[in-house]
């Protein structure tokens, strides 16, 4: 179980980098919930197949570059999985650069990502993941 849901993730991850939605969605169950850091603007996730084409347009129209750096991907034994990574963008008219680390713990149903919950600490992250595991032990 943890393999897939980690490889799945990370299919997530690559397809943001390489832009392609349709791999994006092969791996997103049809009621997913997505707090991108593009979504806090306007505090709202991104929500089902049609909300993560959104995701990937707004990205297109804003982001020259949009990169995700895979730092670390871990299984929680309640069946969750954490991705820490480095976003990497640049401004489209600006050409500004930009990096920030987040964390995403992603929530599954039918083997397919549900429900990701954004932390820009990574390692408050880990820690909810800990916590959380440590009451269904």
């Amino acid at each position: 179980m943890w393999d897939e849901r980690i490889r799945r993730v990370r299919t997530f991850a690559d397809s943001i980098t390489e832009r392609d939605v349709e791999a994006a969605l092969e791996v997103c169950h049809p009621e997913i919930e997505f707090p991108s850091l593009m979504a806090q603007l306007e505090a709202r996730p991104y929500t089902g197949h049609a909300g993560i084409r959104r995701y990937f347009r707004d990205i297109d129209a804003t982001w020259e570059e949009w990169r995700i750096e895979v730092v670390e991907l871990m299984a929680a034994p309640d069946g969750r999985v954490v991705i820490v990574m480095s976003t990497h963008m640049r401004g489209k008219e600006s050409g500004v650069p930009f990096t920030q680390p987040v964390a995403n713990v992603w929530e599954f149903e039918d083997e397919k990502l549900l429900r990701a919950t954004l932390y820009r600490d990574p390692a408050e992250a880990v820690r909810a993941i800990e916590v959380g595991s440590a009451g269904s032990e």
